[in-house]
């Protein structure tokens, strides 16, 4: 699509939205153009889900217009450069009129009604939410380290079968997994610090709890028992769901400590208990039952796959695009990400993407 395609393409969601003077602010994540309307009757639904290059319209707390990665990117951007912010900044107030004196008033009736009508108790899909919001920042980051490791691995095997040699080659491939592991192997760090900003905790103290799991320091000569069967306790078991358990927990114990606590000496307490307490849970509690837990969970994956098989990758397959229409494939991007640390690789996916 030219450029002047995407920028036709913000021009008509504006038109279908009630014009640039009816949204307020303008996001966008992997997929989808965000837009928080002033007025949300004044949005025609249908005509928006059928101009071309829309590939659907979900209404939630904002309205979500979806038109595809990568897309999203430039329509989104160009939408705000027509108006003169920046993306997530408020848009000014345009073409007001005597009649318009209420808006702010009726804006703020309508977000109340929208969240009422969408925000109902639902435990579930809150998990969701959050979980997207931990993971879909590192997406980038994850496209990008996963493509330099496929070629590293690529290149590692050519060396290995004799097809490459030189210690050029070789030094290229040792170069390539060092930038690759520059995220994968503090994975836990980057999400104890999405997780603690999804949370409401200290995003440095989430990626402390993380980096609590790599058990930084513990050699073959000081090793840390796990209470509950005596064995050694191993660097990131627990994986990314231990992870997010515990910086949950900091959360709580943070919130809960800033209100305890005296102003002159919040700064200093706060941080050192709420880190010490969760760090000792994490450590001898947490990173136990979130391992039992995640080796279970993966087991049990390999196991349907391997006694399922084409029919068990039909099932799975046939189910994923209902799920990702639903949102419900976010709960599936921690499993993904523990079978990478465990397994080198997630055969689930591509049997998803069938």
């Amino acid at each position: 699509m030219a450029k002047e395609d995407y920028d036709q393409l913000g021009q008509d969601i504006f038109q279908h939205v009630g014009g640039k003077e009816n949204v307020s602010k303008l996001i966008h994540c992997m997929t989808r153009v965000r837009l928080t309307l002033k007025d949300e009757s004044k949005a025609d639904l249908e005509e928006l889900e059928a101009l071309p290059g829309v590939l659907g319209v979900v209404e939630d707390e904002t309205l979500q217009v979806v038109v595809g990665p990568g897309k999203v990117n430039k329509v989104a951007q160009s939408m705000v450069d027509s108006v003169g912010v920046k993306l997530g900044a408020d848009f000014p107030g345009q073409n007001q009129t005597p009649e318009d004196n209420n808006l702010n008033e009726q804006t703020d009736q309508n977000k109340a009604a929208a969240k009422q009508k969408y925000n109902k108790p639902n435990k579930f899909k809150n998990v969701l939410k959050s979980l997207a919001n931990i993971f879909v920042p590192m997406i980038p980051a994850l496209v990008g380290a996963g493509i330099i490791a496929g070629v590293a691995s690529i290149l590692q095997n050519l060396l290995t079968a004799g097809t490459l040699t030189g210690d050029a080659m070789t030094q290229l491939v040792t170069v390539l997994n060092v930038i690759k592991n520059g995220l994968f192997t503090y994975l836990a760090i980057y999400t104890g610090i999405n997780a603690a900003a999804e949370f409401g905790a200290t995003p440095a103290l989430g990626g402390t709890v993380g980096a609590v799991t790599l058990l930084s320091g513990v050699t073959t000569d000081t090793t840390i028992q796990n209470l509950f069967n005596g064995q050694d306790l191993a660097a990131g078991q627990g994986g990314i769901i231990g992870v997010i358990f515990a910086v949950w927990l900091l959360s709580l114990v943070e919130k809960r400590l800033h209100k305890w606590v005296p102003d002159s000496i919040d700064i200093i307490i706060t941080p050192t208990l709420s880190l010490l307490a969760i760090g000792l849970a994490t450590i001898y509690l947490i990173m136990p039952i979130a391992g039992v837990v995640s080796d279970g969970l993966l087991q049990f994956i390999n196991v349907v796959l391997d006694v399922g098989g084409p029919v068990a990758g039909f099932v799975l397959g046939a189910l994923f695009l209902p799920m990702v229409m639903l949102g419900l494939h976010q709960i599936l991007i921690p499993i993904h990400l523990e079978m990478i640390n465990q397994m080198g690789s997630t055969p689930l996916l591509p049997i998803l993407a069938m």
